[in-house]
């Protein structure tokens, strides 16, 4: 029997889906939703894996915005893109998990400010929720910017374009008002 001498060719043409990531980092829209198309069930059924199906298309979705921003980063020589997909979507749940624990560690703090004799302790998370949506879309954005993502108020203002003095003074009634809902203070 004879052996068959295999002879490996490297391919001076890109692939296609290196080709397609080449296109969104020139701005071509349409090929995100081309790569999208190729992958977003297999992302879908590991983000689901990851974090529950209640949150998972948000990470597929974050992770495709991802990849309209970093595309430019995607080593071309790889023959398919799903591994660097799947390590964006990888990245987008431990910054996710990551911004819930400081979101749980804020609420913790604010719940263990002193408060006055007769508040009621923080009831469930539906409370919270209820108090964070009760709150202006500007004072909840601070509040979300700092306490959850992180930023610092010099950050936050150059963001939302506003003085650091706004920020402080959105985040202290931020505070004061999430604190008087979950708390019972006035």
């Amino acid at each position: 029997m004879k052996r068959a001498h295999l002879r490996v060719v490297e391919s001076t043409e890109p692939s296609r889906e290196a080709a397609c990531i080449a296109r969104i980092a020139h701005g071509d829209v349409g090929a995100v939703g081309e790569l999208y198309d190729t992958h977003a069930s297999s992302l879908l059924r590991f983000a689901t894996r990851l974090v529950g199906s209640d949150d998972a298309e948000d990470v597929v979705q974050e992770t495709f915005l991802r990849v309209a921003r970093v595309a430019s980063s995607f080593d071309t020589s790889r023959d398919s893109a799903r591994p660097w997909l799947f390590g964006i979507a990888a990245n987008v749940v431990r910054e996710r998990k990551r911004a819930f624990a400081r979101f749980a560690a804020a609420l913790s703090r604010l719940r263990d400010q002193p408060r006055e004799t007769g508040a009621k302790p923080i009831e469930p998370a539906t409370d919270i929720a209820r108090a964070l949506e009760a709150l202006s879309v500007a004072k909840r954005t601070v509040l979300v910017l700092a306490e959850l993502e992180g930023f610092t108020g010099e950050e936050i203002a150059g963001m939302l374009d506003v003085p650091v003095g706004t920020v402080w003074t959105r985040l202290h009634h931020a505070r004061r008002e999430l604190r008087a809902s979950v708390g019972g203070e006035s």
